[in-house]
């Protein structure tokens, strides 16, 4: 198995939710550290957070890699991402998909390591009821960093900001996972909803 790097998308406004995603708290945890304990055991080469808006993930015991195209959408932290790792692969999600679980990671890991030779670039998250472009959740995938890279700077360097778009020129590979899982916690009726689901 080639080096695997685990990275947590955490630079964005949070502006809907109206306070740092990245801090809200879940399972008697913040959502960063939610998300990089789960991480955590499918990464041997480490774990880091990409970007970080305020001073208390700077504090935390994961690295942040500072995305020096901020306010350019997660297209940049996922570059910044890369970069960083510069090869092997990058496991990346992002701090909203808390509902994520390890079943979850270790079906696109599985993915990844039975499926290598194949040569996709990316294996990535895709809800179990919408099997079209829509179900795709590209913020919960791993990418093949030395193939990947190149068509995704170059995306960016064109003015292209949407994952959605940007990975078209990549080979991909669809991993099911459950609706319920691939939320997006975007505002505190989000938050709310999540809550009284997860009792």
């Amino acid at each position: 198995m080639t080096d695997i790097r685990g990275y947590v998308l955490a630079g964005g406004h949070s502006s809907r939710m109206g306070s740092d995603k990245a801090l809200l708290a879940v399972d008697h945890h913040t959502a960063i550290e939610h998300q990089c304990e789960l991480l955590e055991p499918f990464c041997p080469q480490g774990v880091f957070i990409a970007g970080a808006r305020s001073k208390k993930l700077q504090d935390m015991r994961w690295p942040v890699i500072q995305d020096e195209d901020q306010d350019q959408g997660p297209l940049s932290g996922i570059l910044a991402a890369m970069q960083h790792a510069q090869n092997g692969i990058a496991l990346i999600v992002a701090v909203d998909l808390v509902a994520l679980a390890h079943a979850d990671i270790a079906a696109l890991i599985d993915a990844n390591t039975h499926s290598y030779e194949e040569q996709p670039d990316v294996f990535y998250a895709h809800s179990e009821h919408d099997p079209k472009e829509n179900g795709a959740q590209p913020l919960c995938a791993v990418w093949r960093v030395e193939t990947s890279r190149p068509v995704l700077n170059q995306q960016f360097v064109d003015n292209q900001r949407s994952v959605m778009k940007a990975w078209l020129g990549l080979r991909r590979h669809r991993v099911v996972i459950a609706e319920s899982h691939l939320i997006n916690i975007n505002s505190p009726d989000d938050f709310a909803n999540f809550r009284r689901t997860k009792g």
